[in-house]
């Protein structure tokens, strides 16, 4: 068989088993049960036949016409996804280290070497001071100018131009929407996208039929704190939405770090609160060392992995 023809079966066959993940959680509300039934099916890569069905029915409590139908509207929504992506679960090279909470198939777009790359989490409000765009823009120059690549969830404001800066700089960016990867809530968020797509990497929890809900971006949060060893928060209000992403990082070991100048603003609280906890406070670029983990190997997977 040519080479190409066998790589494109491979490729059919991780789609087919998503498929047959997500139709499994969405009627269990479980993702690592889903996963376990998953592996347990004598051939996941092909689709349900009525026997497959009518077995998980007694497992899921479900009948068997209405699991036949949710995976065929789910695999539908599969069949138009305009990017080519790839289906990623734990036994791939690729897959992440997870901490904490478990999210056993994942969906990227663009360059999946970036995953094994020393990397970063940058994160940061909606609306920024001056200060806090500065420090965002020097970590920025510093990782990209050290080979790490960030992990950035694309979100308006800080990360948003987090994400910008490092593009324009050549820098290494994993964006992470709180959508599937090729939906996108606004203009200048598709162009990000578009340009992380085409030199970097796109890495999603969400399948393509995800409907996009606000409710997303706490999931989101809590799928990059699973994959992230150490977190730079550039800013942050008393109570905003980057809180539980560096609050999550710095319970499971990992390194959580925010500006210094951030302890001089008296309605600042929570940055204060934090360093008792053993999180990490940045002055100047020899800080973000501390934030840098140590290179993995180089050698890429065989083309099948």
């Amino acid at each position: 068989m040519p080479l190409s023809m066998e790589y494109g079966r491979a490729r059919e066959e991780e789609r087919e088993k998503a498929v047959s993940f997500e139709t499994i959680a969405l009627l269990s509300g479980d993702r690592e049960k889903a996963y376990r039934l998953v592996m347990a099916l004598p051939d996941a890569g092909i689709p349900f036949d009525t026997m497959t069905a009518d077995a998980l029915s007694g497992v899921l409590g479900k009948e068997s016409g209405e699991i036949l139908r949710t995976r065929e509207e789910i695999s539908e929504a599969f069949r138009k996804e305009r990017l080519p992506v790839r289906v990623i679960f734990p036994e791939s090279p690729y897959f992440p280290e997870e901490k904490g909470e478990k999210f056993p198939c994942l969906y990227a777009a663009g360059d999946l070497s970036l995953l094994r790359k020393p990397r970063v989490t940058l994160a940061g409000m909606p609306h920024p001071t001056m200060q806090g765009r500065s420090d965002m823009a020097a970590a920025v120059s510093y990782f990209v100018s050290h080979g790490v690549a960030m992990v950035i969830p694309l979100s308006e404001g800080l990360p948003l131009a987090a994400a910008s800066l490092a593009l324009e700089k050549g820098g290494m960016v994993i964006g992470v929407p709180a959508s599937s990867v090729s939906k996108c809530v606004s203009h200048d968020m598709a162009e990000i996208q578009g340009r992380i797509y085409s030199s970097g990497l796109l890495l999603s929890p969400f399948p393509p039929s995800q409907k996009s809900e606000r409710w997303l971006v706490m999931i989101r949060s809590r799928f990059i704190a699973s994959i992230s060893g150490s977190v730079f928060l550039a800013e942050e209000k008393d109570g905003g939405p980057s809180w539980p992403l560096f609050d999550s990082v710095l319970s499971t070991g990992g390194r959580a770090m925010f500006p210094a100048a951030m302890l001089t603003v008296p309605s600042y609280t929570w940055a204060a609160s934090r360093c008792s906890s053993g999180a990490l406070t940045y002055t100047s670029a020899r800080d973000l060392r501390r934030l840098v983990p140590r290179r993995v190997m180089d050698d890429e997977p065989d083309l099948f992995s």
